[in-house]
């Protein structure tokens, strides 16, 4: 055995030696690929050698934002590179390269009066929405020494815009006719600024959303479910607040655990069908339809009146102190004045036919009005006495202004 392991050393040797003087040309050994030009071939980028700053930010479930996306980016001839593609299919997404050079050298202000001069370090594509021939990339540059920003790109024809973001997450989403939204800002497709929401693009205190379906880059018609009921509304982003939003009666009795559906048949008139299907937990399934006028908040077959109340009036006939009534969902009401900051007064109302009933929360007895007329814009009331049909003279006058 010993003379068998010398021999196999021996031979080891001999090639060893052989390799290294036979002839005189030298063997080209390339060294191994890493991990992200290994994916460049992968997705079919051959050129990588030539890609300066080059980087991959691959999207899955252990990353900060999962939309199936393999980003690429860098600098080709000193130009702006990016590159996006499906992880499903390998299939591209976005793949441009900038005409103009990319300038690495930034001054950042450190405070105090002190500047410092830094060039970036990695440029990373976190996502890319297309538009047609035209679209929007979240990028982040780092330039070393803990500083780094993130950044939107837009893409439109020609012409292209960088906008840093500073309070904002990088992530950003489709909206109304091409136009995007990232944090509370809600952008066209050249980067303009269209509008702030007040609140963001979320609801607040709805429960469970089922749908939600703009009707303009500042308002949605939505429909939502809480312990209180199923409820279909219309919000608007800008001012962070609903024009109205109404109780579905038939369908707000459904258990807690149904799972609900919900869909809309046509959006291009201004009376709207939804189509409800609902599946409880014993296997009984139910469809449900019903139609809401989206412009005030009308249910077709339901008390026109209840739902039409909701919102806030101003006076514009009358003799009263309060300048304004805000009816709310609730069923409570709040009377408030213009001209004296002070003066509040609260109670509940219930709409019985086409009467107004309302009681303050300091009395006991219920203040009967007769509804002369009520509509999205104007509603109009005379009071009645105690026996609910003898009118007492007062009649006011509202204009809708929420």
């Amino acid at each position: 055995m010993r003379t068998i392991r010398l021999l196999a050393t021996s031979l080891l040797v001999a090639l060893s030696m052989g390799v290294s003087s036979c002839g005189d040309d030298e063997l080209e050994v390339n060294p191994p690929l890493n991990n992200v030009e290994q994916m460049c071939l992968e997705y079919g980028i051959t050129d990588y050698q030539n890609i300066e700053l080059l980087s991959l930010f691959e999207h899955g479930n252990n990353t900060i934002i999962n939309l199936g996306q393999a980003n690429f980016s860098g600098l080709k001839d000193d130009k702006l590179w990016l590159a996006s593609f499906k992880v499903e299919d390998k299939s591209p997404i976005i793949n441009w390269t900038d005409e103009l050079p990319f300038n690495r050298n930034h001054r950042i202000y450190k405070g105090y009066g002190e500047y410092e001069d830094v060039t970036i370090q990695q440029i990373t594509l976190l996502q890319a929405m297309p538009f047609n021939q035209d679209f929007v990339a979240s990028l982040s540059y780092s330039f070393g020494k803990d500083y780094s920003y993130h950044a939107l790109l837009f893409k439109q024809s020609s012409q292209t815009k960088e906008i840093q973001l500073k309070d904002s997450g990088f992530g950003i989403g489709a909206w109304y006719e091409n136009s995007i939204i990232n944090g509370k800002c809600c952008y066209s497709l050249s980067g303009d600024t269209i509008y702030v929401a007040e609140k963001g693009f979320g609801y607040q205190n709805v429960g469970t959303v089922y749908s939600s379906d703009l009707i303009s880059h500042q308002e949605a018609i939505f429909t939502c479910r809480d312990e209180e009921g199923f409820f279909v509304g219309r919000r608007s982003f800008k001012l962070g607040q609903n024009f109205w939003k109404v109780k579905v009666a038939e369908l707000s009795n459904e258990p807690a655990d149904a799972k609900i559906e919900v869909s809309v048949e046509d959006k291009s008139k201004q009376v709207w069908k939804y189509n409800v299907n609902i599946i409880h937990y014993d296997g009984t399934k139910k469809d449900v339809t019903f139609e809401v006028n989206i412009d005030n908040g009308t249910i077709k077959g339901e008390d026109n009146y209840t739902s039409l109340i909701i919102g806030k009036w101003k006076m514009t006939s009358g003799n009263a102190i309060a300048t304004h009534v805000t009816y709310k969902n609730d069923s409570t009401f709040e009377y408030t004045s213009t001209e004296d900051s002070s003066y509040k007064e609260v109670g509940k109302y219930k709409i019985d036919g086409n009467k107004l009933y309302e009681m303050y929360s300091d009395e006991e007895e219920w203040i009967i009005n007769d509804i002369l007329l009520l509509n999205s814009m104007t509603l109009s009331v005379q009071e009645l006495e105690a026996d609910g049909v003898t009118p007492t003279g007062q009649k006011y006058s509202y204009q809708r202004v929420e």
